[in-house]
Protein backbone atom coordinates (compact mmCIF):
# COMPACT_ATOMS: atom_id res chain seq x y z
CA UNK A 1 0.00 0.00 0.00
CA UNK A 2 2.97 2.48 1.06
CA UNK A 3 3.56 2.07 -3.02
CA UNK A 4 0.44 3.59 -3.88
CA UNK A 5 1.12 6.43 -1.62
CA UNK A 6 4.28 7.89 -3.35
CA UNK A 7 4.72 10.81 -4.69
CA UNK A 8 3.25 10.87 -8.23
CA UNK A 9 3.46 13.09 -11.17
CA UNK A 10 1.59 15.98 -10.91
CA UNK A 11 -0.53 16.69 -13.96
CA UNK A 12 -0.87 20.63 -14.59
CA UNK A 13 -3.63 22.75 -13.57
CA UNK A 14 -5.48 24.31 -16.35
CA UNK A 15 -5.81 28.12 -17.02
CA UNK A 16 -9.57 28.78 -15.99
CA UNK A 17 -9.81 31.24 -18.89
CA UNK A 18 -8.92 28.59 -21.08
CA UNK A 19 -11.90 26.30 -20.61
CA UNK A 20 -15.30 25.77 -21.77
CA UNK A 21 -17.49 22.84 -22.43
CA UNK A 22 -15.93 22.19 -26.19
CA UNK A 23 -12.53 22.48 -25.38
CA UNK A 24 -9.78 19.40 -25.97
CA UNK A 25 -8.56 20.10 -21.99
CA UNK A 26 -11.93 18.93 -20.76
CA UNK A 27 -12.20 15.57 -22.66
CA UNK A 28 -11.19 13.38 -20.33
CA UNK A 29 -13.83 14.33 -17.63
CA UNK A 30 -17.63 13.49 -18.47
CA UNK A 31 -18.85 16.99 -18.95
CA UNK A 32 -21.92 15.72 -20.50
CA UNK A 33 -23.24 14.49 -17.16
CA UNK A 34 -23.09 18.63 -16.15
CA UNK A 35 -26.24 19.60 -18.15
CA UNK A 36 -24.77 22.32 -19.18
CA UNK A 37 -23.59 23.95 -16.37
CA UNK A 38 -20.24 25.63 -17.41
CA UNK A 39 -19.25 26.65 -13.66
CA UNK A 40 -19.67 23.17 -12.58
CA UNK A 41 -17.80 22.02 -15.45
CA UNK A 42 -14.83 24.11 -14.72
CA UNK A 43 -14.83 23.37 -11.18
CA UNK A 44 -15.19 19.93 -11.37
CA UNK A 45 -12.30 19.34 -13.76
CA UNK A 46 -10.48 21.78 -11.64
CA UNK A 47 -11.16 19.47 -8.47
CA UNK A 48 -10.10 16.31 -10.61
CA UNK A 49 -6.87 18.05 -11.43
CA UNK A 50 -6.36 18.76 -7.65
CA UNK A 51 -7.01 15.43 -6.60
CA UNK A 52 -4.99 13.66 -8.97
CA UNK A 53 -1.84 16.16 -8.05
CA UNK A 54 -2.50 15.09 -4.11
CA UNK A 55 -2.95 11.62 -5.11
CA UNK A 56 -3.44 8.32 -2.94
CA UNK A 57 -2.54 9.12 0.72
CA UNK A 58 -3.17 7.28 4.53
CA UNK A 59 -6.50 9.44 4.14
CA UNK A 60 -8.27 7.88 1.13
CA UNK A 61 -6.60 4.48 2.81
CA UNK A 62 -8.59 5.43 5.66
CA UNK A 63 -12.07 6.45 3.61
CA UNK A 64 -11.93 3.11 2.26
CA UNK A 65 -11.50 1.14 4.79
CA UNK A 66 -14.38 3.11 7.07
CA UNK A 67 -16.69 3.72 3.93
CA UNK A 68 -16.35 -0.46 3.60
CA UNK A 69 -18.07 -0.73 6.79
CA UNK A 70 -21.46 0.10 5.45
CA UNK A 71 -21.13 -2.75 2.85
CA UNK A 72 -19.95 -5.65 5.41
CA UNK A 73 -23.12 -3.61 7.91
CA UNK A 74 -26.04 -4.88 5.33
CA UNK A 75 -24.69 -7.76 4.77
CA UNK A 76 -24.31 -9.06 8.57
CA UNK A 77 -27.57 -7.59 9.36
CA UNK A 78 -29.18 -9.28 6.34
CA UNK A 79 -27.77 -12.49 7.47
CA UNK A 80 -28.84 -11.88 10.95
CA UNK A 81 -32.47 -12.04 10.17
CA UNK A 82 -32.25 -14.40 7.74
CA UNK A 83 -30.19 -16.73 10.31
CA UNK A 84 -32.56 -16.49 13.09
CA UNK A 85 -35.84 -16.58 11.31
CA UNK A 86 -36.73 -20.18 12.35
CA UNK A 87 -35.85 -19.71 16.08
CA UNK A 88 -38.21 -16.47 16.17
CA UNK A 89 -41.16 -18.04 14.42
CA UNK A 90 -40.87 -20.76 16.97
CA UNK A 91 -40.77 -17.84 19.64
CA UNK A 92 -43.63 -16.64 18.48
CA UNK A 93 -45.76 -18.98 16.65
CA UNK A 94 -45.15 -17.70 13.25
CA UNK A 95 -45.73 -20.35 10.66
CA UNK A 96 -45.45 -17.65 8.07
CA UNK A 97 -42.41 -15.61 8.41
CA UNK A 98 -42.48 -12.22 7.10
CA UNK A 99 -39.07 -10.80 8.50
CA UNK A 100 -37.49 -10.92 4.64
CA UNK A 101 -39.88 -8.69 3.16
CA UNK A 102 -40.22 -6.16 6.04
CA UNK A 103 -36.27 -6.28 6.08
CA UNK A 104 -36.48 -5.26 2.22
CA UNK A 105 -39.02 -2.15 2.83
CA UNK A 106 -37.20 -1.04 5.48
CA UNK A 107 -33.89 -1.02 2.95
CA UNK A 108 -35.82 0.42 0.26
CA UNK A 109 -37.55 3.36 2.17
CA UNK A 110 -33.42 4.05 4.32
CA UNK A 111 -31.90 4.14 0.33
CA UNK A 112 -34.19 6.69 -1.07
CA UNK A 113 -34.26 8.85 2.37
CA UNK A 114 -30.96 9.70 2.97
CA UNK A 115 -29.95 8.72 -0.87
CA UNK A 116 -32.41 12.06 -1.28
CA UNK A 117 -31.48 13.97 1.84
CA UNK A 118 -27.37 13.46 1.03
CA UNK A 119 -27.69 15.34 -1.85
CA UNK A 120 -29.14 18.48 -0.40
CA UNK A 121 -27.90 18.86 3.06
CA UNK A 122 -24.75 16.49 2.44
CA UNK A 123 -23.06 13.30 2.77
CA UNK A 124 -21.40 13.64 6.26
CA UNK A 125 -24.22 13.56 8.79
CA UNK A 126 -25.98 10.44 6.81
CA UNK A 127 -22.00 8.72 7.01
CA UNK A 128 -21.30 9.20 10.60
CA UNK A 129 -24.83 8.23 11.99
CA UNK A 130 -26.79 5.55 10.17
CA UNK A 131 -24.43 3.17 11.19
CA UNK A 132 -24.45 4.14 14.89
CA UNK A 133 -28.07 4.44 14.84
CA UNK A 134 -28.78 1.01 12.87
CA UNK A 135 -26.42 -0.44 15.82
CA UNK A 136 -28.38 0.65 18.43
CA UNK A 137 -32.08 -0.68 17.19
CA UNK A 138 -30.52 -3.52 16.41
CA UNK A 139 -30.02 -4.14 20.29
CA UNK A 140 -33.98 -3.87 20.32
CA UNK A 141 -34.65 -6.37 18.08
CA UNK A 142 -32.67 -8.51 19.59
CA UNK A 143 -34.54 -7.56 22.98
CA UNK A 144 -37.99 -7.79 21.17
CA UNK A 145 -40.94 -9.18 23.28
CA UNK A 146 -43.18 -9.97 20.52
CA UNK A 147 -43.14 -10.82 17.04
CA UNK A 148 -44.70 -7.11 16.20
CA UNK A 149 -41.88 -5.24 17.79
CA UNK A 150 -39.53 -7.70 16.72
CA UNK A 151 -40.51 -6.58 12.80
CA UNK A 152 -40.69 -2.74 13.38
CA UNK A 153 -37.63 -3.07 15.05
CA UNK A 154 -36.19 -4.93 12.14
CA UNK A 155 -37.18 -2.71 9.65
CA UNK A 156 -35.94 0.59 11.42
CA UNK A 157 -32.74 -0.99 11.82
CA UNK A 158 -32.94 -2.08 8.00
CA UNK A 159 -34.27 1.69 7.67
CA UNK A 160 -31.00 2.97 8.72
CA UNK A 161 -28.51 0.36 7.18
CA UNK A 162 -29.64 0.78 3.81
CA UNK A 163 -29.23 4.39 3.96
CA UNK A 164 -25.76 4.02 4.70
CA UNK A 165 -25.28 1.51 1.73
CA UNK A 166 -26.82 4.43 -0.55
CA UNK A 167 -23.99 7.03 0.30
CA UNK A 168 -20.99 4.96 0.78
CA UNK A 169 -19.50 4.34 -2.92
CA UNK A 170 -20.28 8.21 -3.20
CA UNK A 171 -18.50 9.40 -0.50
CA UNK A 172 -15.38 7.35 -1.10
CA UNK A 173 -15.27 8.08 -4.83
CA UNK A 174 -15.63 11.51 -4.55
CA UNK A 175 -12.29 11.79 -2.66
CA UNK A 176 -10.75 9.75 -4.66
CA UNK A 177 -8.02 10.93 -7.59
CA UNK A 178 -8.80 9.12 -11.17
CA UNK A 179 -6.29 6.79 -10.71
CA UNK A 180 -7.80 4.94 -7.95
CA UNK A 181 -11.30 4.13 -8.80
CA UNK A 182 -11.05 1.07 -9.53
CA UNK A 183 -10.60 0.71 -5.30
CA UNK A 184 -14.42 1.58 -5.23
CA UNK A 185 -14.54 -2.27 -6.97
CA UNK A 186 -11.81 -3.31 -4.95
CA UNK A 187 -13.66 -2.46 -1.46
CA UNK A 188 -17.00 -4.35 -2.30
CA UNK A 189 -15.27 -7.46 -0.64
CA UNK A 190 -16.41 -6.00 2.69
CA UNK A 191 -19.42 -7.69 1.62
CA UNK A 192 -17.76 -11.11 1.60
CA UNK A 193 -16.36 -10.46 4.88
CA UNK A 194 -19.46 -9.14 6.72
CA UNK A 195 -21.17 -12.65 5.67
CA UNK A 196 -17.99 -14.63 7.13
CA UNK A 197 -18.62 -12.84 10.13
CA UNK A 198 -22.47 -13.33 10.28
CA UNK A 199 -22.13 -16.86 10.06
CA UNK A 200 -19.51 -17.12 12.63
CA UNK A 201 -21.86 -15.40 15.37
CA UNK A 202 -24.59 -17.55 13.81
CA UNK A 203 -22.60 -20.58 14.29
CA UNK A 204 -21.90 -20.05 18.02
CA UNK A 205 -25.35 -19.29 19.22
CA UNK A 206 -27.51 -20.96 16.91
CA UNK A 207 -26.53 -24.18 17.20
CA UNK A 208 -25.88 -25.11 20.91
CA UNK A 209 -28.86 -27.05 22.37
CA UNK A 210 -28.48 -24.71 25.35
CA UNK A 211 -29.21 -21.60 23.70
CA UNK A 212 -31.65 -23.47 21.20
CA UNK A 213 -34.43 -25.36 23.15
CA UNK A 214 -37.40 -25.09 21.50
CA UNK A 215 -38.35 -27.36 18.70
CA UNK A 216 -42.55 -26.79 18.24
CA UNK A 217 -44.10 -24.32 16.31
CA UNK A 218 -47.47 -25.07 18.72
CA UNK A 219 -46.01 -25.45 22.25
CA UNK A 220 -45.48 -23.03 24.53
CA UNK A 221 -41.69 -21.63 23.84
CA UNK A 222 -40.17 -20.59 27.15
CA UNK A 223 -37.48 -17.48 25.73
CA UNK A 224 -34.69 -18.77 28.61
CA UNK A 225 -34.76 -21.77 26.45
CA UNK A 226 -34.58 -20.19 23.32
CA UNK A 227 -32.15 -16.98 23.73
CA UNK A 228 -29.30 -18.31 20.49
CA UNK A 229 -31.24 -15.45 18.41
CA UNK A 230 -31.60 -13.09 20.59
CA UNK A 231 -27.30 -13.56 21.48
CA UNK A 232 -26.74 -13.51 17.77
CA UNK A 233 -28.40 -10.21 17.41
CA UNK A 234 -26.38 -8.51 20.21
CA UNK A 235 -23.14 -9.55 19.30
CA UNK A 236 -24.30 -8.59 15.75
CA UNK A 237 -25.27 -5.05 16.93
CA UNK A 238 -22.01 -5.08 19.18
CA UNK A 239 -19.92 -5.21 16.11
CA UNK A 240 -21.74 -2.76 14.49
CA UNK A 241 -21.65 -0.27 17.02
CA UNK A 242 -18.12 -0.71 17.99
CA UNK A 243 -17.86 -0.15 13.74
CA UNK A 244 -19.75 3.29 14.13
CA UNK A 245 -18.17 4.43 16.92
CA UNK A 246 -14.86 4.58 15.42
CA UNK A 247 -16.08 6.85 11.90
CA UNK A 248 -18.15 9.04 14.39
CA UNK A 249 -14.67 9.09 16.28
CA UNK A 250 -13.16 10.25 13.12
CA UNK A 251 -15.86 12.40 11.85
CA UNK A 252 -14.39 12.36 8.18
CA UNK A 253 -16.01 15.49 6.53
CA UNK A 254 -17.75 16.80 3.45
CA UNK A 255 -16.50 15.77 0.38
CA UNK A 256 -15.00 18.30 -2.04
CA UNK A 257 -17.04 17.61 -4.95
CA UNK A 258 -20.08 18.35 -2.72
CA UNK A 259 -18.62 21.28 -1.43
CA UNK A 260 -18.29 22.61 -4.79
CA UNK A 261 -21.42 21.53 -6.25
CA UNK A 262 -23.25 23.75 -3.24
CA UNK A 263 -20.72 26.73 -4.16
CA UNK A 264 -18.80 26.39 -0.57
CA UNK A 265 -15.78 27.04 -2.47
CA UNK A 266 -13.89 28.21 -0.06
CA UNK A 267 -14.48 24.64 2.55
CA UNK A 268 -13.19 22.52 -0.24
CA UNK A 269 -10.14 24.32 -0.79
CA UNK A 270 -9.47 23.64 3.41
CA UNK A 271 -10.36 20.21 2.73
CA UNK A 272 -7.65 19.87 -0.04
CA UNK A 273 -5.01 22.06 2.10
CA UNK A 274 -5.40 19.84 4.57
CA UNK A 275 -4.79 16.80 2.62
CA UNK A 276 -1.87 18.09 1.28
CA UNK A 277 -0.54 19.61 3.91
CA UNK A 278 -0.72 16.58 6.24
CA UNK A 279 0.77 14.06 3.65
CA UNK A 280 3.15 16.44 1.98
CA UNK A 281 1.82 16.95 -1.25
CA UNK A 282 2.06 19.69 -4.04
CA UNK A 283 -1.49 21.31 -4.49
CA UNK A 284 -1.40 24.37 -6.96
CA UNK A 285 -5.46 24.91 -7.27
CA UNK A 286 -6.43 27.91 -5.08
CA UNK A 287 -9.21 29.91 -4.09
CA UNK A 288 -9.26 32.78 -6.92
CA UNK A 289 -9.11 29.62 -9.65
CA UNK A 290 -12.42 28.10 -8.61
CA UNK A 291 -14.11 31.27 -7.56
CA UNK A 292 -13.37 33.10 -11.51
CA UNK A 293 -15.26 29.87 -13.06
CA UNK A 294 -18.42 31.74 -11.94
CA UNK A 295 -21.13 30.03 -9.54
CA UNK A 296 -22.86 26.70 -9.74
CA UNK A 297 -26.45 26.65 -10.50
CA UNK A 298 -27.75 23.07 -9.60
CA UNK A 299 -28.69 23.07 -5.90
CA UNK A 300 -31.27 25.80 -4.33
CA UNK A 301 -31.75 24.35 -1.41
CA UNK A 302 -30.58 26.96 1.33
CA UNK A 303 -29.18 25.24 4.21
CA UNK A 304 -29.63 29.31 6.62
CA UNK A 305 -33.21 29.00 6.08
CA UNK A 306 -34.43 24.93 5.34
CA UNK A 307 -37.93 24.86 4.68
CA UNK A 308 -39.98 21.15 3.97
CA UNK A 309 -40.98 22.72 0.33
CA UNK A 310 -37.69 23.51 -0.48
CA UNK A 311 -36.37 20.58 1.03
CA UNK A 312 -39.02 18.73 -2.11
CA UNK A 313 -38.08 20.59 -4.54
CA UNK A 314 -34.98 19.94 -4.04
CA UNK A 315 -35.30 16.68 -4.06
CA UNK A 316 -37.61 16.53 -7.38
CA UNK A 317 -35.04 18.69 -9.34
CA UNK A 318 -31.98 16.38 -8.51
CA UNK A 319 -34.32 13.42 -9.26
CA UNK A 320 -35.37 15.55 -13.12
CA UNK A 321 -31.60 16.01 -13.35
CA UNK A 322 -31.14 12.00 -13.57
CA UNK A 323 -33.11 11.79 -16.98
CA UNK A 324 -32.43 15.79 -17.97
CA UNK A 325 -30.94 14.59 -21.83
CA UNK A 326 -31.31 11.96 -23.75
CA UNK A 327 -28.04 10.52 -22.77
CA UNK A 328 -28.50 10.90 -19.29
CA UNK A 329 -32.31 9.19 -19.84
CA UNK A 330 -30.59 6.27 -21.66
CA UNK A 331 -27.94 5.68 -18.86
CA UNK A 332 -30.34 6.47 -15.57
CA UNK A 333 -32.75 3.84 -17.29
CA UNK A 334 -29.81 1.23 -17.52
CA UNK A 335 -28.71 1.67 -14.78
CA UNK A 336 -32.54 0.75 -13.30
CA UNK A 337 -32.54 -2.25 -15.33
CA UNK A 338 -29.45 -3.31 -14.38
CA UNK A 339 -30.32 -3.33 -10.85
CA UNK A 340 -33.81 -4.46 -10.88
CA UNK A 341 -31.99 -7.53 -12.16
CA UNK A 342 -29.87 -8.31 -10.13
CA UNK A 343 -32.42 -7.50 -7.01
CA UNK A 344 -34.31 -10.61 -8.87
CA UNK A 345 -31.47 -12.77 -10.17
CA UNK A 346 -29.44 -13.08 -7.06
CA UNK A 347 -31.96 -14.23 -4.65
CA UNK A 348 -33.67 -16.81 -6.80
CA UNK A 349 -30.30 -18.17 -7.17
CA UNK A 350 -30.69 -19.24 -2.90
CA UNK A 351 -34.04 -20.00 -3.53
CA UNK A 352 -34.54 -22.22 -6.75
CA UNK A 353 -31.25 -23.81 -6.84
CA UNK A 354 -31.64 -26.14 -3.01
CA UNK A 355 -35.43 -27.02 -4.28
CA UNK A 356 -34.85 -27.80 -7.32
CA UNK A 357 -31.77 -30.27 -6.54
CA UNK A 358 -33.61 -31.57 -3.79
CA UNK A 359 -36.48 -32.54 -5.82
CA UNK A 360 -33.97 -34.46 -8.06
CA UNK A 361 -33.03 -36.46 -4.81
CA UNK A 362 -29.28 -34.54 -4.82
CA UNK A 363 -27.74 -35.07 -1.33
CA UNK A 364 -25.95 -32.00 -1.55
CA UNK A 365 -26.18 -30.52 2.50
CA UNK A 366 -23.79 -31.39 4.60
CA UNK A 367 -25.04 -34.17 7.60
CA UNK A 368 -23.92 -31.62 10.62
CA UNK A 369 -24.30 -28.14 11.91
CA UNK A 370 -20.54 -27.79 11.84
CA UNK A 371 -20.60 -28.36 8.03
CA UNK A 372 -22.96 -26.53 6.95
CA UNK A 373 -21.83 -23.42 8.79
CA UNK A 374 -18.08 -24.72 7.23
CA UNK A 375 -19.71 -24.76 3.97
CA UNK A 376 -21.25 -21.40 3.57
CA UNK A 377 -18.73 -19.76 5.57
CA UNK A 378 -16.19 -21.30 3.25
CA UNK A 379 -18.40 -19.92 -0.22
CA UNK A 380 -19.11 -16.93 1.74
CA UNK A 381 -15.33 -16.09 2.53
CA UNK A 382 -13.83 -17.58 -0.78
CA UNK A 383 -16.56 -14.82 -3.15
CA UNK A 384 -14.57 -11.81 -1.85
CA UNK A 385 -12.52 -12.86 -4.61
CA UNK A 386 -15.26 -11.84 -7.10
CA UNK A 387 -15.03 -7.90 -6.43
CA UNK A 388 -10.58 -8.70 -6.01
CA UNK A 389 -11.20 -9.84 -9.79
CA UNK A 390 -13.33 -7.02 -10.90
CA UNK A 391 -10.98 -4.74 -9.91
CA UNK A 392 -8.09 -6.10 -11.87
CA UNK A 393 -10.55 -6.80 -15.17
CA UNK A 394 -11.19 -2.79 -15.40
CA UNK A 395 -7.92 -2.44 -15.20
CA UNK A 396 -7.30 -4.48 -17.97
CA UNK A 397 -7.53 -1.78 -21.09
CA UNK A 398 -9.24 -3.42 -23.20
CA UNK A 399 -12.21 -4.62 -20.67
CA UNK A 400 -12.72 -1.67 -18.69
CA UNK A 401 -16.02 -1.57 -16.43
CA UNK A 402 -18.67 -2.31 -19.14
CA UNK A 403 -16.01 -5.32 -20.64
CA UNK A 404 -15.97 -6.54 -16.31
CA UNK A 405 -19.99 -5.78 -15.84
CA UNK A 406 -20.25 -8.16 -19.35
CA UNK A 407 -17.96 -11.30 -18.17
CA UNK A 408 -19.18 -10.93 -14.82
CA UNK A 409 -22.84 -11.29 -15.89
CA UNK A 410 -21.77 -14.40 -18.26
CA UNK A 411 -19.89 -16.42 -16.56
CA UNK A 412 -22.85 -16.20 -13.59
CA UNK A 413 -25.40 -17.42 -16.51
CA UNK A 414 -23.16 -20.20 -17.69
CA UNK A 415 -22.16 -21.37 -14.05
CA UNK A 416 -25.62 -20.95 -12.79
CA UNK A 417 -26.82 -23.08 -15.74
CA UNK A 418 -24.25 -25.94 -15.05
CA UNK A 419 -25.23 -25.68 -11.31
CA UNK A 420 -28.43 -28.08 -12.21
CA UNK A 421 -25.60 -30.76 -13.01
CA UNK A 422 -24.63 -30.77 -9.19
CA UNK A 423 -25.90 -34.07 -6.90
CA UNK A 424 -22.92 -34.76 -4.55
CA UNK A 425 -21.94 -31.84 -1.69
CA UNK A 426 -18.59 -31.54 -2.61
CA UNK A 427 -19.86 -30.63 -6.82
CA UNK A 428 -22.31 -28.12 -4.46
CA UNK A 429 -19.36 -26.51 -2.56
CA UNK A 430 -17.48 -26.48 -5.34
CA UNK A 431 -20.34 -24.52 -7.62
CA UNK A 432 -20.90 -22.59 -5.01
CA UNK A 433 -17.83 -21.05 -4.81
CA UNK A 434 -17.38 -20.16 -8.16
CA UNK A 435 -21.32 -18.97 -8.80
CA UNK A 436 -20.63 -16.49 -5.94
CA UNK A 437 -17.28 -15.14 -7.09
CA UNK A 438 -18.92 -15.09 -11.05
CA UNK A 439 -21.58 -12.85 -9.24
CA UNK A 440 -19.76 -10.69 -7.03
CA UNK A 441 -17.59 -9.71 -10.04
CA UNK A 442 -20.69 -8.23 -11.80
CA UNK A 443 -21.95 -6.81 -8.54
CA UNK A 444 -18.83 -5.36 -7.06
CA UNK A 445 -18.27 -3.63 -10.65
CA UNK A 446 -22.22 -2.53 -10.72
CA UNK A 447 -21.54 -1.55 -7.23
CA UNK A 448 -18.74 0.89 -8.10
CA UNK A 449 -19.69 1.86 -11.64
CA UNK A 450 -22.90 3.09 -10.41
CA UNK A 451 -21.61 6.09 -8.51
CA UNK A 452 -18.91 6.68 -11.34
CA UNK A 453 -21.55 7.43 -14.33
CA UNK A 454 -23.98 9.65 -12.07
CA UNK A 455 -23.23 13.10 -11.77
CA UNK A 456 -21.92 14.63 -8.19
CA UNK A 457 -25.24 16.85 -8.05
CA UNK A 458 -27.53 13.84 -7.59
CA UNK A 459 -25.03 11.11 -6.97
CA UNK A 460 -26.79 9.71 -3.96
CA UNK A 461 -30.15 10.23 -5.37
CA UNK A 462 -29.20 8.26 -8.12
CA UNK A 463 -27.68 5.32 -6.32
CA UNK A 464 -30.63 5.56 -3.70
CA UNK A 465 -33.09 5.02 -6.41
CA UNK A 466 -31.11 2.12 -7.91
CA UNK A 467 -31.16 0.71 -4.18
CA UNK A 468 -34.67 1.01 -4.05
CA UNK A 469 -35.44 -0.86 -7.49
CA UNK A 470 -33.04 -3.83 -6.56
CA UNK A 471 -35.21 -3.87 -3.27
CA UNK A 472 -38.45 -4.18 -5.11
CA UNK A 473 -36.98 -6.74 -7.47
CA UNK A 474 -36.30 -8.52 -4.08
CA UNK A 475 -39.57 -8.66 -3.21
CA UNK A 476 -41.38 -9.81 -5.70
CA UNK A 477 -38.69 -13.33 -5.71
CA UNK A 478 -41.39 -14.85 -3.13
CA UNK A 479 -44.42 -14.39 -5.62
CA UNK A 480 -41.86 -15.92 -8.14
CA UNK A 481 -41.00 -18.86 -5.80
CA UNK A 482 -44.12 -19.16 -4.90
CA UNK A 483 -46.52 -20.02 -8.10
CA UNK A 484 -43.36 -20.88 -10.23
CA UNK A 485 -42.78 -25.00 -10.40
CA UNK A 486 -39.39 -25.81 -8.47
CA UNK A 487 -39.15 -29.16 -9.32
CA UNK A 488 -38.22 -27.77 -13.12
CA UNK A 489 -35.29 -26.04 -14.32
CA UNK A 490 -37.22 -23.09 -15.75
CA UNK A 491 -36.79 -21.09 -13.16
CA UNK A 492 -33.00 -21.77 -12.90
CA UNK A 493 -33.00 -20.86 -16.84
CA UNK A 494 -35.15 -18.02 -16.62
CA UNK A 495 -32.33 -16.58 -13.46
CA UNK A 496 -29.93 -17.54 -15.65
CA UNK A 497 -30.35 -15.64 -18.73
CA UNK A 498 -31.80 -12.43 -16.78
CA UNK A 499 -28.05 -12.16 -15.63
CA UNK A 500 -26.80 -13.40 -18.69
CA UNK A 501 -29.29 -10.04 -20.26
CA UNK A 502 -27.72 -7.53 -17.81
CA UNK A 503 -24.11 -8.93 -18.84
CA UNK A 504 -24.80 -7.83 -22.11
CA UNK A 505 -26.89 -4.66 -21.64
CA UNK A 506 -23.95 -3.53 -20.21
CA UNK A 507 -21.73 -3.10 -23.33
CA UNK A 508 -24.69 -0.09 -24.33
CA UNK A 509 -23.95 1.97 -21.88
CA UNK A 510 -23.24 5.55 -22.96
CA UNK A 511 -20.86 6.68 -20.38
CA UNK A 512 -17.30 4.87 -19.82
CA UNK A 513 -15.23 5.85 -16.07
CA UNK A 514 -12.62 3.77 -17.84
CA UNK A 515 -11.62 6.48 -19.87
CA UNK A 516 -13.36 9.15 -18.18
CA UNK A 517 -13.39 10.95 -14.90
CA UNK A 518 -16.26 11.37 -12.87
CA UNK A 519 -17.63 15.13 -12.22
Amino acid sequence: MSELMKNEKSPPVVDVESLSTKNSTLQNDMVELEDGDIALTKKMHLINNALDEIGFTWFHFKYMIIAGYGYAAESLIGLAHSTVSLAINIQFHQSFSVTTEVSYVGLLLGSIFFGMTADIIGRKLAFNTTLLASSCFGFFVGGSSNYVMYLIFLMITSFFVGGNLAIDASVFLETLPSRYTWLVTFFACFWSFGQLVGYVVAYGFMVPEKWNGCTDFDAICDSAKNRGWRYTWYVDSGILLGLSLIRLFLQLDETPKYLIVNNQDEEAMKLLQKIATKYNRNLSLTLEQLQECGSVDKNKYSKKDPKIKDFFKAATSNLKYLFATKKMKWNTTLLLTSWFGIGIAYPLYGIFLPQYLAAKGATTSASTNLGIYSDAMMSNGLSAFGPVIGAALILTPKIGRKGALCIGGILSMVFLMCYTTVRTRAQNQAFTVVSYITIYIYYGVLYAFTPEVLPSYCRATGSGLCAVVCRIGGLIVPLIAYFSNTSTPVPIYVCAGCIGFLGIIALFFPFDPSKQRSV
